[in-house]
């Protein structure tokens, strides 16, 4: 059995198509039928069962899948440990959900990338559960998430606060507010991101606190579907105050919601815990430092 055999035995069942499978790893169909027959051969039993309607996994090669993953994913940890062993940088991989690394973290990382060149910083933008899972499952050390933050998993620092804001067409009766309280959001019509973001649930909990359940109209996974909607007088968006300047759209306004219990709160998270490596514990104290006002967890 080889490495890339599982590599291809786990793209084949996360495609279920040979041909998707073989365009991803640079291989001929042909080459990829005769390579997951030999491991059948070699294993001694089917692992997929093609039909009109497709591939099917059998229940060996659903045994074997987590297996696989498991066996490449630890090759891929050898293979990076011992690439930067071989180098005289250290990698540092962070993850911030949507948004932090524009309001709070990129001048942090600025400042940091100039006073330790040594550290190479890569950066990926995702999903709040994303950057959460990310770190539980150690591909990270540290990551920067929207709250609110298990405490039961992670150590964890709040580092910023902004507001949510209500987004409607600037024709909208409420367009001339200067903010509006979440009591206020009773009855009316809503558009809200959801897939992964903290966005809706945080709402929600503020709302049924208020008194009433939010009037959620559209669960968008774009956050150009939210501002759409907002375009039209009888749907308001729920954003934050950042992205609705980041993005600068015409014909709209953005009414900041005055709430303890439903603010935008950026936390770093680290593992419970868990061992920063020299450089992630030097990017947590600069977070930490240059946070305005937080206390340590």
């Amino acid at each position: 059995m080889e490495i890339k055999q599982l590599k291809y035995f786990v793209e084949i069942c996360r495609f279920k198509s040979f041909s998707k499978a073989a365009d991803i790893c640079y291989i001929s169909p042909q080459g990829m039928s005769m390579s997951m027959l030999r491991l059948e051969e070699e294993l001694g039993c089917r692992l997929f069962i093609r039909s009109t309607h497709g591939i099917r996994l059998t229940p060996q090669a659903e045994f074997l899948l987590p297996r696989a993953k498991k066996i490449l994913s630890i090759m891929n940890d050898c293979n990076q440990f011992f690439k930067n062993e071989s180098s005289s940088d250290t990698v540092l991989p962070l993850l911030f959900s949507h948004g932090t690394l524009e309001e709070y973290a990129g001048s942090v990382i600025s400042t940091f990338s100039e006073k330790h060149p040594e550290v190479k910083i890569k950066v990926k933008e995702c999903s709040d559960l994303d950057c959460d899972e990310a770190v539980l499952n150690e591909e990270v050390e540290i990551a920067l998430t929207v709250g609110p933050v298990p405490e039961d998993v992670f150590n964890y620092q709040h580092l910023f606060s902004s507001n949510y804001a209500l987004i409607v067409a600037d024709t909208h009766p409420l367009a001339n507010r200067e903010s509006i309280g979440i009591e206020e959001l009773k009855g009316l019509p809503l558009a809200v991101m959801q897939g992964g973001l903290r966005t809706y649930p945080n709402l929600r909990s503020a709302c049924c606190k208020a008194g009433f359940e939010p009037n959620v109209q559209v669960f968008a996974d774009n956050i150009l579907l939210v501002f759409y909607m907002a375009t039209k007088e009888n749907v308001c968006g729920i954003s934050t105050l950042h992205l609705f300047k980041r993005l600068n759209m015409p014909n709209l306004c953005a009414i900041p919601i005055n709430s303890r219990d439903f603010s935008w709160d950026i936390y770093q998270i680290r593992k419970k815990d868990g061992a920063l490596s020299p450089a992630a514990r030097q990017l947590w104290q600069a977070m930490s430092k240059n946070k305005p006002s937080a206390a340590k967890k």
